[in-house]
């Protein structure tokens, strides 16, 4: 984990969201580890063991939550497809994971001209424009006309993505709305959308590999915990 920790800082010179998981994490084992090596009762090492045990199952179920939604792919004629915002780099230009978005996002647009695009996500303080903005631009170039996209500029979360979004276009039963974001965060923002009141919603999963796969997958394990208890799910 530490060392995890230290190539994943390095190739995103440790900017990555929530990359001190991994420290905390590794060196609380490691602690535990050496506390193991000292004599101790057997009702404190049968703790330490059941406890390991149900945080290695607790992973592999919020993993299992997770992997469930990296192959998502919506029916076709869907009314609305939400592209979610991600960070916007210098210049206006999107991150590795925005323009996987945009890609996805523009592929289906072109194969459903009746679907009508929501470009959703505001500006961080480190951003030169919007998330949407970002993102028609990106669909723009990628032939899909302007008369198609809508604008929700204001959300920071990915909760506020869902509420802000469904206030620009009627959600009745029958829309059917498609979610565009990166196949590791599909499972949790398809579960924010339910919650947000959506009726027919799907996922469309975005092409997303590399080195921090695996850091997005367990922050996203992470999240869902947090956004339970907060009642966001």
């Amino acid at each position: 984990m530490l060392l995890y920790y230290l190539m994943i800082g390095v190739a995103v010179r440790f900017g990555l969201d929530m990359a001190w998981m991994w420290l905390v994490v590794g060196g609380a084992l490691i602690l535990a580890g050496c506390a193991c090596m000292v004599r101790l009762p057997r009702w404190v090492r049968w703790i330490w063991r059941g406890g390991l045990c149900a945080g290695i199952a607790l992973v592999i179920a919020l993993e299992g939550l997770v992997i469930s939604g990296m192959n998502a792919v919506p029916p076709q004629g869907l009314d609305y497809l939400i592209v979610l915002g991600a960070k916007v780099e210098e210049n206006g230009r999107p991150s590795k994971a925005l323009q996987h978005r945009i890609e996805a996002a523009a592929e289906y647009l072109l194969e459903n001209p009746g679907t009508i695009a929501i470009a959703s996500g505001g500006r961080g303080e480190d951003e030169d424009m919007t998330e949407a903005a970002c993102i028609r631009n990106g669909l723009l170039d990628l032939g899909i006309s302007e008369e198609r996209i809508l604008m929700e500029e204001k959300s920071t979360t990915t909760a506020e993505n869902m509420a802000f979004s469904a206030a620009l276009a009627p959600m009745g039963a029958e829309t059917q709305v498609g979610i565009v974001t990166n196949n590791f965060h599909v499972f949790r923002a398809l579960k924010l959308a339910e919650k947000a009141g959506y009726k027919r919603v799907s996922g469309l999963a975005a092409d997303y590999a590399g080195l921090t796969l695996l850091h997005y997958m367990m922050r996203e394990g992470a999240c869902t915990i947090a956004d339970s208890l907060l009642g966001n799910l």
